[in-house]
């Protein structure tokens, strides 16, 4: 009953920042693909999503109030740049006839699955 209390509360917090890295992420793609392509903008508006997810799944959902764990943010960015790189090439492989807001929110979903499940198991672990 406690494991799966605590990984509510965590799931609810991970979705919680979530929603402001996407609000983020999004924001920061819409200004950029007409100039940077739909696969820079993607990575540039991610890495926007990201920065904000590192501080607050560090200092809220998974409450690592401790000094600083080079290896939690090594093992932070691996996952973020896979999961760049993975929701990149997703996007660039959506046909052009899908409006480019459909596939953002479409490689969003699953960015955030792979996300969540190495955030829980590896890089924040307890």
């Amino acid at each position: 009953m406690l494991v799966s209390k605590l990984f509510s509360n965590q799931a609810v917090r991970f979705a919680a920042v979530g929603v402001s890295n996407t609000v983020i992420d999004f924001i920061v793609f819409m200004l950029l693909q007409n100039l940077t392509g739909v696969a820079a903008a993607q990575i540039l508006g991610y890495s926007a999503g990201t920065a904000n997810s590192y501080y607050w799944n560090r200092k809220w959902t998974f409450a690592r109030d401790k000094g600083w764990d080079v290896g939690e943010l090594i093992r932070f960015l691996v996952v973020n740049i896979c999961v760049a790189v993975i929701t990149s090439i997703a996007i660039s492989l959506v046909p052009v006839t899908i409006p480019v807001w459909m596939a953002k929110i479409a490689v969003t979903i699953l960015g955030l699955g792979i996300n969540f499940g190495f955030s829980k198991l590896w890089v924040f672990r307890g």
